[in-house]
């Protein structure tokens, strides 16, 4: 794209390439707004390649964002630049037009086998909502879900037989995920209670106190107000249990390849970030599984 090209990015357009991501890549509300979001600031903007590099590299100095913002600002670009090459409206692709930032991504925020443990059986679930935010807690640490999947979650995903949960991931990929003692003690101890709840209707499994679905800003509160309680003195989030899940998995010798379909990964790619987390017990695992890796005769 030469300089020179420019184009007008309206509402109008913006919409239009929403519903595509939301008919044609099946792409869930939440990663729409997050795409919306990243795109507002050059909404009504002539958009060229020289505007495109210079209003991002603003933005990223103004705002302080990390290489992995910046990363994933430019993902929602290039899916736009495309679409508008695709549906006809500039004649050339520019969704090449910056290269990726090279960056290492953060290790994830994780709690201690210990910590995670102590988080949600000491969770005092005589309180009120105290055995849905129990379960909540379980759903996140044991299930290994994201928020946005646990809030979603309905009755008739609960398999109780198989104890199995029909989750629905991003895309609206649906997996099949095991869960152990904790999950069903909690569901069992909650499952009466949620009659109480004003429940519109609703097949929802995790229920307000109004009888909405429960929100992620509310999943957020109760994942903190835990780890307050238990006396964890650093800010932990619903994600943070969800990578202390795979974590775990992954130190106790679980396969990648497994906990990559236990997570609804759609690339490994993803779930080899796990892999940069705590080397020497990486090592101990290595010691502990592969033959030679062990002390061998001399």
């Amino acid at each position: 794209m030469k300089d020179s090209d420019s184009f007008h990015l309206t509402k109008d357009i913006l919409t239009e390439w929403l519903q595509y991501l939301q008919i044609e890549r099946g792409l869930r509300s939440a990663t729409l707004q997050a795409y919306a979001r990243d795109i507002k600031p050059f909404v009504d903007d002539r958009l060229s390649q020289t505007h495109l590099q210079e209003k991002l590299s603003l933005l990223s100095r103004t705002n302080e964002w990390q290489a992995i913002t910046v990363a994933r600002k430019l993902a929602a670009l290039r899916s736009l630049l495309r679409f508008l090459y695709e549906a006809g409206y500039v004649s050339t692709d520019w969704s090449d037009f910056w290269e990726n930032p090279r960056f290492w991504r953060k290790v994830p925020t994780y709690l201690t086998p210990q910590e995670a443990q102590k988080l949600i059986d000491t969770y005092p679930t005589d309180r009120r909502h105290g055995w849905r935010n129990r379960l909540l807690l379980e759903l996140l640490y044991g299930a290994g879900l994201r928020v946005s999947e646990a809030c979603q979650l309905r009755l008739e995903d609960i398999e109780t037989t198989e104890e199995v949960l029909r989750v629905e991931g991003k895309g609206g990929k649906v997996r099949w995920v095991p869960y152990g003692s904790g999950v069903r003690v909690a569901l069992e101890a909650y499952w009466p209670l949620r009659a109480s709840y004003p429940s519109r209707g609703t097949t929802i499994l995790l229920l307000s106190q109004k009888g909405g679905p429960l929100t992620r800003v509310q999943a957020f509160t109760i994942v903190r107000q835990a780890a307050i309680l238990t006396g964890i003195g650093r800010p932990i989030s619903p994600h943070a249990l969800r990578h202390s899940y795979a974590t775990h998995l992954l130190l106790s010798g679980m396969d990648i390849a497994y906990l990559q379909r236990l997570l609804g990964h759609a690339s490994l790619t993803t779930t080899q970030h796990y892999l940069q987390l705590l080397p020497g017990e990486l090592s101990q695992i290595l010691r502990h599984y592969h033959p030679r890796a062990k002390e061998v005769p001399k």
